[in-house]
C-alpha cells in the first residue's frame, strides 16, 4: 500500500461500519409515513438532520454542524438493538443500548473511536446548547411525523402524548418553546378534523330502509345490521334473509365476540364471510369467524393472497389480537354471484384502494367496502391503491342506472344520487 493510503481507514472497516449502519434503514420505527407504511430509523434520523442545518440561523451561536453530527449518530444503537417506542422503552433498554454503543465506538479507529465517545457523552450529559437543541429537535421530528401519518394508526394513548411528547425537553429556550406550540396546533387541528370526518361509532340493528326508495323487490327479504368495530371504526354488516334467517357476515373487521353476540341474538344462521378487500381493519376477526361457524370465506381472487399473509395483516399498531391466516375458500371475479337463499348478490371488481377491492351490488343496494363511502373514496397512497384506477371504479358505480343505498366501510350509509354530485378522496 502507497504511502498515501496509509492514513485512510482500512476498507475493510469502512465497509463493515457502513454495513452496520445499514441495519437503520431495515429497522423500522413507530411512527408511519404519510403513504401509509413504517418509517425506517434511518429516515428518523436524516430528516432529524435536515431539522437541525435549517435552524443554523435560528441558533448563530451554536455549533450546528455538531448538532447535525449528533442527529445522524444519536439513533445508530437501534442498528443493533431495533427500536421500541418512547412509552414502551424502559431505563434497562437505554442502558442496554448505551452499553451497545460503547462497545461498538471501541472497535472504531482514530480519530473516530475519540470524537464519536466524546460525541455521545456530550449527547448523554445534555448540558451543552447543542446536545439539548438535538435533544429537542429529536422529539419533534417523532411528532410530526405522526401529524403527517394516517390518525387511524395512533394508538389511543398518543392522543394526549402527541401534545405532552418532548415539552420538557423543548423547554430549554424560547425557540423550541414555539416551535412545540406550532406543533402542538397540527396536532388539535388533526384531531379535531379526525372527529369531525364522519366516522360512524354506533352499531345500528336494522339500516335496510334507511335510504330506501320504495321500490326494492327485496325490501321484504333483506335485513342488515351494522356493527362498527375495532380502532378504524369499520363497519361490519350482517345481512340475513328476514324469512329464512341465514345472514352473511361483510367484513369482519375485529372483535368476534360482538359478531357472534349480534347472530345469536337474532337467531341467524351464518352462510357466508365475505369480505370487501384484504386490508386489516377488515379482516381481523376472519380466522375467529370461519372455525366457529365453518362457514365458506369469500374474496375477489386478485385479494385473496392478503388473507394468507400473517405479517401483512398484523403490521399496524392497533392490532392487540394478532391475525391468524385465513385460507379463501370462494375466489369471486367480475360478474361472480353470491346467493343468501334467493336474495341475488353481483360482485363488482373496483381496483383503486386495493387492486381487488370488491362491491356486493343486489336489487337496490351496494356493499362499496373502502371504493365509495359518504362524501368520498377510500385512500389510494397505502400498498397497491392506485388513484387512476380508483376514479375509474367511482366513475362505474356511478354509471349504474337508478339509485341504490351505498352501505360503505366506513361513514354512514349514503345514496348512489347522492354521491353522483361529486366524490373527492376523503384519504
Amino acid at each position: 500500500m502507497c504511502a498515501e493510503m496509509r492514513k485512510y481507514m482500512r476498507l475493510d472497516k469502512y465497509l463493515e461500519i457502513l454495513h452496520r449502519a445499514e441495519q437503520l434503514k431495515n429497522n423500522t420505527r413507530h411512527s408511519w409515513t404519510s403513504s401509509g407504511r413504517r418509517e425506517s430509523v434511518a429516515e428518523h434520523s436524516w430528516r432529524l438532520a435536515l431539522m437541525a442545518y435549517f435552524m443554523k440561523d435560528t441558533f448563530e451561536n451554536i455549533d450546528i454542524n455538531k448538532v447535525i453530527l449528533m442527529c445522524l449518530f444519536h439513533d445508530m444503537g437501534e442498528a443493533f438493538t431495533g427500536d421500541i417506542p418512547s412509552f414502551e422503552k424502559t431505563s434497562e433498554d437505554s442502558d442496554r443500548e448505551e452499553k451497545i454503543v460503547s462497545e461498538w465506538i471501541g472497535t472504531l479507529p482514530e480519530p473516530y473511536r475519540g470524537e464519536l465517545a466524546e460525541l455521545f457523552g456530550e449527547m448523554k450529559a445534555q448540558k451543552s446548547e447543542e446536545a439539548k437543541l438535538y435533544k429537542a429537535l429529536d422529539k419533534m421530528e417523532a411528532v410530526i411525523q405522526h401529524n403527517e401519518a394516517d390518525i387511524r394508526t395512533w394508538l389511543p394513548l398518543e392522543y394526549e402524548l402527541q401534545l405532552t411528547y418532548g415539552q420538557r425537553e423543548t423547554d430549554f429556550c424560547e425557540a423550541a418553546r414555539r416551535l412545540k406550540e406550532y406543533v402542538n396546533n397540527d396536532t388539535r387541528e388533526k384531531i379535531k378534523k379526525a372527529e369531525t370526518a364522519g366516522y360512524v361509532k354506533e352499531a345500528v340493528s336494522d339500516i335496510t330502509d334507511d335510504a330506501s326508495d320504495g321500490n326494492d323487490r327485496n325490501t321484504g327479504k333483506m335485513g342488515v345490521i351494522r356493527l362498527v368495530l375495532g380502532a378504524c371504526f369499520t363497519n361490519c354488516y350482517v345481512v340475513y334473509h328476514r324469512h329464512t334467517k341465514r345472514c352473511m357476515i361483510i367484513d369482519p373487521a375485529d372483535e368476534a365476540g360482538k359478531i357472534t353476540e349480534c347472530i345469536e341474538k337474532n337467531g341467524l344462521i351464518p352462510s357466508y364471510i365475505v369480505i370487501t378487500h384484504g386490508h386489516t381493519d377488515h379482516v381481523l376477526a376472519a380466522a375467529d369467524l370461519a372455525d366457529q361457524y365453518n362457514v365458506l370465506v369469500a374474496v375477489s381472487r386478485i385479494d385473496a393472497w392478503r388473507l394468507l399473509d400473517e405479517e401483512l395483516i398484523n403490521d399496524r399498531p392497533y392490532v392487540e389480537k394478532p391475525y391468524r391466516p385465513v385460507r379463501p375458500s370462494v375466489l369471486l371475479s367480475e360478474g361472480d354471484e353470491i346467493w343468501l337463499d334467493d336474495i341475488r348478490f353481483s360482485i363488482m371488481i373496483l381496483p383503486g384502494h386495493t387492486p381487488g377491492s370488491m362491491a356486493l351490488r343486489t336489487e337496490n343496494a351496494i356493499f362499496t367496502g373502502d371504493t365509495m363511502l359518504a362524501g368520498g373514496h377510500g385512500k389510494t397512497s397505502l400498498y397497491g391503491g392506485d388513484e387512476s384506477a380508483m376514479k375509474e371504479s367511482i366513475k362505474r358505480l356511478k354509471d349504474l342506472d337508478g339509485n341504490y343505498i351505498i352501505y360503505p366501510g366506513h361513514k354512514e350509509t349514503t345514496t348512489l344520487d347522492a354521491e353522483r354530485g361529486g366524490c373527492p378522496n376523503i384519504g
